[in-house]
């Protein structure tokens, strides 16, 4: 086994993974706080300034949402707080065109981050299991529920950091022929994923390999090993449904999909519906057409729950968990257009179909946006800069085609 080389880029791809939120409140990243280092890191690298196409999308919505009327702190901080995710954007891009140890960096996480799953499971049975797993209302009836999330601020955050990792090594045992490590690396990646319970990250995994599988079926389907690891993948998930109805029929994940069916479950409708309604409304506060602005969403969302949901209670600074919804709050319509106008032209422009991985994280991002996440995450937009980038060439169709030929 050849040695680990470990450099500055290892350590700051730990701290993205695992300790981006260690110790901090609320959404603060270590990453929003190294802004200044990247900003000077990637001037020196490009020798350009790679701020223009920032404030050319951003201030024509900026002015037109001060004339319409902002709260000033959380606007100017919200603006602060979406420049420095862009400038950590603009630095993984560069980043992964530049670093040729992809590959190895990827088995570098998933491994550590087995490890500290194992030790995340001794400390479940400690009193400072809430350090490691995430506790909230998991579903309606099920209250105080843990699932993993390591030292992250949220389970869900948790499995999108991780679903990178698991979508590639996915891709590489259902579609390369050298499948002999398959089945214990299978158990790196689905013990996590599942400790984790996020529905909609383990859902739009799932999604994203229906569609690669649709597009791609006539290719996929004479992989040599591709049935086999499929078969066990799906008959291991069958056993634990099955074990789980017969022997569980309470137990919270069966519950959490009956509710999710039944369209009782306050995460799924909070994350979804609720999320496009109360967006809907904050954005017709200022102005469909443009949004309220950046930071607006805690100042007008506060009246609009009491006004039209009759909501009587104390109400916690209330988000939208959910970033197409978001992004109509903040920027409305336009805005809307002007986000899938974005997505689209770098999904042709980069020609992703043309690539397993690629395409398999670009739906995997696309589906998760309209049930999570946010428009400042670090972590949508790393995976949106992976589905359009030009690495990882030896899942490119082409290259698959030749081998299947040999």
């Amino acid at each position: 086994m050849s040695r680990i080389k470990f450099n500055k880029y290892n350590w700051l791809a730990y701290l993205y993974f695992f300790f981006n939120n260690a110790g901090l409140a609320g959404g603060l990243l270590y990453t929003n706080l190294l802004t200044p280092f990247f900003y000077l890191w990637l001037l020196a690298k490009r020798k350009q300034p790679v701020l223009y196409p920032f404030f050319i999308l951003v201030i024509p919505f900026d002015i037109i949402h001060i004339v319409n009327g902002v709260e000033w702190q959380p606007f100017i901080i919200s603006n602060l707080l979406f420049l420095s995710t862009y400038i950590f954007a603009a630095c993984f891009n560069y980043f992964i065109h530049h670093y040729n140890r992809l590959e190895s960096l990827y088995k570098e996480l998933l491994i550590l981050n087995f490890i500290f799953t194992l030790i995340a499971c001794v400390v479940y049975f400690t009193s400072f299991k809430e350090l490691l797993w995430y506790k909230n209302k998991f579903t309606e009836s099920v209250d105080g529920f843990h699932r993993l999330s390591l030292l992250t601020f949220e389970a869900a955050y948790y499995a999108q950091i991780f679903a990178p990792v698991a979508l590639y090594y996915f891709v590489k045992i259902f579609l390369q022929n050298n499948t002999k490590p398959a089945f214990p690396t299978l158990i790196l990646v689905f013990i996590p994923l599942i400790l984790s319970l996020s529905i909609g990250v383990i859902g739009a995994i799932i999604i994203s390999f229906i569609t690669l599988y649709i597009i791609h079926y006539k290719k996929i389907f004479y992989k040599k090993n591709f049935f086999n690891i499929l078969f066990f993948s799906l008959a291991l998930f069958a056993v634990v449904i099955l074990i789980l109805v017969i022997f569980f029929p309470n137990n919270v994940l069966m519950i959490r999909i009956n509710n999710i069916i039944s369209g009782v479950d306050t995460s799924a409708n909070g994350r979804t519906t609720d999320s496009f309604e109360i967006a809907w409304m904050i954005a017709k506060e200022r102005s469909i057409w443009f949004g309220s602005g950046l930071g607006q969403i805690k100042v007008l969302a506060y009246d609009i729950v009491k006004r039209y949901f009759n909501y009587w209670g104390d109400l916690e600074v209330i988000r939208i968990p959910n970033a197409v919804a978001e992004t109509l709050a903040i920027f409305g319509v336009f805005g809307l257009l002007l986000r899938f106008g974005l997505i689209f032209y770098f999904f042709f422009k980069t020609k992703v179909l043309q690539n397993y991985y690629r395409t398999l994280l670009f739906v995997f991002v696309f589906v998760y946006q309209f049930t999570g996440s946010y428009i400042t995450s670090a972590v949508e937009y790393v995976i949106w800069l992976l589905a359009f980038s030009s690495v990882f060439k030896q899942f490119d169709v082409k290259q698959k085609e030749s081998e299947l030929m040999l």
